[in-house]
Parts: C-alpha cells; structure tokens; sequence
C-alpha cells in the first residue's frame, strides 16, 4: 500500500495536512492505521485510520470536526501546526507515548548546598535561535545552559543568588523541536546525537507566514524525501535534504540499535 498522498486543503487546512504528513512518517503510525489498530471508541484516531486508508480521500471531516475550536478552526480557516501536534498527542495516547519526555529544572543556591529539583513531562522541546541559521545543537544548548539569578533568596540560607537550569531527564522515541520565532532560523541535520541517543530526522514541517507544508521520509534512514504541499506530492530522492529556513517543527525518530 502506498504511503505517500496528498491531502486537499480545505478553506485553509494546509496546517492540518503539513501535520498529518508528519505523523503519518512514523512507523509505529502506519503499522497501527495499516493493520486496522484504531480505537473504536476514539474518534480522532478513527478520522485518521480513514485518512490513511483511503489515501486522503475520506476522514478530514470528521477529523475537522473534532479538531474544530476558535483557535484551532479546522476547516475553516489558517492555524497552527505546533497546536494540532499537542491536540493530537492529548486525544492519541499511543502518539503522546512516542512523543513525551521529561525535563528538570533545578535551582541550585550559590551560597550553601541547598538545592531544588522539578520534574515536568513534555511533547516538544522549544528552541528560539538567536540568528540566522543557528545550529539545533547549538540552541538545545543555550536552552539548558545554567542562568544565575543574583537577586533570589535562598529558604535555606537566606544568602542571594542561585543558578537554574533546565537538565533532560528522559529522550522521546520521536523527538520533536519547535521553533518559536519567525525572525531567525535554525539549522539542522539527517541525524541527531544526543546523549548517547541516535536519531533520525523524520519530517519536517514549515511555515512561510501564509501557508504550511512539510517534507517527510519513511523510516528506516536512506528513503527518499517527498515534498507534502496539500494534493501536490513530489518526490525529491534520497539525497535532496529539506533544510529550510521556514522550519517550525522537525520530527526526529529513535535509532534502535
């Protein structure tokens, strides 16, 4: 079956469709959807098992439907991939599971050995580059690089100053990095080291201001990548790597060894 489609772009839903293309990367997405894994009693993973088996020709309503809110108007009208990527992981427990990670803030006193640990659980990883094609390692690092704030006040010793940190506790099996500005951009690779973890760029979903689209391959590494600009579907080979300044969302996929 094929894997690769094109979606219609229905009063403004090339926003849905950059996102869908994304998801619809995944290998764990295609397994579920080819082997008739969808939940029956959830509506939005049944929308999207319709979408994929019938190659985009049934299911956007009633996934549109679903989706449908003032700031997500599906069907209606231009949104946000960022936002239909978090709704889809809220409603889709499988896809959350692949997505979400966690991540530490520490706060640690300058002055005594008092230290302070929280735990959140995220979908995304949000970077905001500083200039023009600055590296994603690069921003991940300026994310996690220690900030010292002289002005706060230890419980403990009640001495001022502290440094806080963000520190990753656990790495998602799809890694996805959000960039939050339009007026810089992020330079990125087909593959991601980090700790130890191996990752393969999977899609990638862009924003021109106007308009959003995307640009995908099938796992393992070595497919071809294929442009996803609603019903317009084209192949670029293996070796023709999207890197685009108008990146917003890149999937990266887990490596198993």
């Amino acid at each position: 079956m094929a894997t690769t489609f094109g979606l219609r772009n229905q009063r403004g839903s090339c926003w849905v469709n950059a996102t869908l293309q994304a998801v619809f990367r995944l290998p764990e997405v295609q397994d579920r959807y080819e082997n008739d894994k969808a939940d029956e009693n959830n509506p939005v993973d049944l929308s999207l098992q319709e979408i994929w088996c019938s190659r985009g020709d049934e299911g956007l309503k009633a996934l549109y439907e679903c989706v449908k809110t003032g700031l997500m108007p599906a069907g209606e009208g231009i949104g946000d991939s960022h936002e239909l990527l978090e709704f889809l992981c809220d409603k889709l427990p499988f896809l959350d599971k692949l997505c979400r990670f966690k991540m530490s803030h520490q706060v640690k006193c300058s002055n005594c050995e008092y230290s302070d640990l929280r735990t959140e659980s995220l979908i995304e990883f949000s970077v905001t580059p500083t200039a023009k094609k600055q590296g994603l390692i690069s921003c991940i690092g300026q994310s996690v690089q220690p900030i010292t704030i002289p002005d706060w006040t230890c419980e403990k010793c009640k001495g001022k100053g502290c440094t806080k940190q963000l520190l990753m506790a656990t790495f998602p099996d799809v890694f996805v990095f959000h960039c939050t500005t339009l007026n810089t951009s992020v330079s990125y690779s087909p593959l991601l080291n980090i700790n130890a973890n191996r990752y393969a760029l999977s899609s990638v979903v862009c924003f021109n201001g106007g308009h959003w689209w995307a640009y995908g391959r099938s796992q393992p590494p070595g497919s071809n990548w294929v442009e996803f600009d609603d019903q317009r579907v084209q192949d670029h080979g293996p070796n023709n790597f999207p890197l685009s300044d108008t990146m917003r969302l890149l999937f990266y996929y887990r490596l198993k060894e």
